[in-house]
């Protein structure tokens, strides 16, 4: 192909799309208030702040994407064309959308901007791509149930349509997201950007055999309980370069990311991808940033597994899902390290994170001078002391650090701070950039 992939990030606070612009991320996209289906997540709750947001992603040189994908009902159509006409001058690179219903209102008040067809649309063939193409959309971010197989198929019919594909994150037991689970037991739809995490949920399964009715069996679970609906995570960082030949842009997933996970996965890929279109090393420790942030267990979903064989071959063939074991053994880096997965990993049949890692974050172009040395503002999120070694990641560089001294916004020495503290400076004893992710 004749363009670099663009990697795609979330960004639903302005500190998150800082974060994704700082390491990396070409392009970012959030949820309009009202209109999309990250919601509850996002942390801008109005225009002004979506228009700051977007000013200063494009003070840096990135793109930015208002996601728009709900599908509103009749009462929601009004709200839907005023949020539309809102945002009309915000400045947005491309509008990202689901219902067709929203298309003309979408071009009545932004004629020229593009228009990404969302992955709820669940767009699953080439015809349906073309279809779309031929109404001017630009980009189709396509369904998370694809093979490779069919998305090089697709592009070889459509060749002048943007392709995106998901290459990152937590998956839905349902269609692209399409799920009336949390309609039912919560009354939060998640096709309007209310999703309740359903499938998330701990459920108690209980077994009936047919000649003994009313004698129930219940089927047991973990310590979380039994989580029959929760997927694992989708990670394809070592057999992107099968897929980025056939794609525009590959993207980042996120519900209720840190900034540390924004930050370290967006690192992770472009790492990944300027080194295969470099046909360079990829530096293994880098790389490894998908081990480091918390994830749930890893599988490559369908692009490199075919429907057929699931479920019985996961877990049976190490062909199948995320070669974790193999990834280690061809980097001698990552295997001399491997003991990071052994001392955090509890169960890898988790539906949860399969570890935690406690992580602070500083805002670094907020100091205070003290002493003739400059203090940078954090916003820890968990319990900060003096001399305390921290794991640090910035766009440039990953190390350890030692806080050496902490104060308030007057000087004033503190033993320790914590997530309710406020004003918080430290003194490292490295030199801090911009946007520096801290974590233990």
């Amino acid at each position: 192909m004749n363009t670099i992939p663009k990697i795609v990030a979330p960004w639903g606070s302005y500190a998150k799309a800082m974060v994704a612009c700082a390491y990396g991320a070409d392009e970012v996209y959030v949820g309009v208030p009202f209109t999309s289906l990250r919601m509850r997540q996002n942390k801008i709750k109005d225009f002004d702040e979506l228009k700051k947001t977007v000013k200063a992603i494009h003070a840096r040189g990135k793109k930015a994407l208002l996601t728009m994908n709900i599908f509103p009902r009749n009462a929601d159509i009004k709200i839907f064309e005023k949020t539309v006409e809102q945002i009309a001058d915000v400045g947005a690179d491309a509008i990202i959308f689901s219902d067709p219903g929203t298309f003309n209102i979408i071009r009545k008040y932004l004629p020229k901007t593009p228009l990404h067809l969302s992955t709820q649309t669940s767009t699953m063939n080439w015809q349906a791509v073309k279809f779309r193409y031929d109404l001017g959309v630009k980009r189709i971010v396509l369904a998370r149930e694809l093979h490779i197989d069919e998305i090089k198929e697709i592009k070889k019919h459509v060749p002048k349509i943007e392709l995106e594909v998901f290459v990152h994150g937590a998956m839905c037991m349902s269609y692209s997201g399409r799920c009336l689970l949390g309609d039912y037991l919560s009354g939060r739809p998640g096709n309007k950007g209310e999703c309740s995490h359903a499938c998330r949920f701990k459920y108690k399964v209980w077994l009936e055999e047919e000649r003994r009715p009313g004698k129930l069996f219940q089927l047991e679970g973990d310590e979380g309980g039994s989580h029959i609906l929760s997927s694992k995570d989708l990670c394809t960082i070592d057999r992107l370069k099968e897929i980025i030949p056939y794609v525009h842009a590959i993207k980042i997933e996120w519900r209720s990311k840190s900034e540390f996970y924004v930050g370290a996965i967006v690192k992770a890929y472009k790492e990944a991808r300027d080194k295969i279109l470099a046909k360079k090393k990829i530096d293994p420790a880098i790389a490894n940033l998908v081990n480091v942030i918390p994830h749930r267990e890893y599988r490559w979903w369908f692009l490199f597994n075919a429907l057929k064989e699931f479920p019985e071959g996961e877990g049976n063939d190490k062909s199948f899902g995320f070669a974790e074991d193999k990834w280690l053994m061809t980097n001698p880096a990552l295997r001399d390290s491997a003991t990071l997965r052994d001392e955090c990993s509890t169960t890898l049949k988790s539906a949860w994170p399969l570890f935690n890692r406690n992580y602070f974050w500083t805002f670094t172009d907020q100091y205070i001078t003290h002493n003739k040395k400059k203090y940078f503002q954090i916003d820890p999120k968990e319990v900060i002391v003096s001399w305390m070694k921290i794991k640090f990641l910035s766009p440039d560089a990953m190390g350890e650090l030692t806080i050496m001294d902490i104060v308030d916004e007057k000087g004033k020495q503190l033993e320790k701070a914590n997530c309710n503290t406020w004003n918080v400076y430290v003194l490292a004893d490295k030199k801090l950039e911009w946007w520096e992710i801290l974590y233990e």
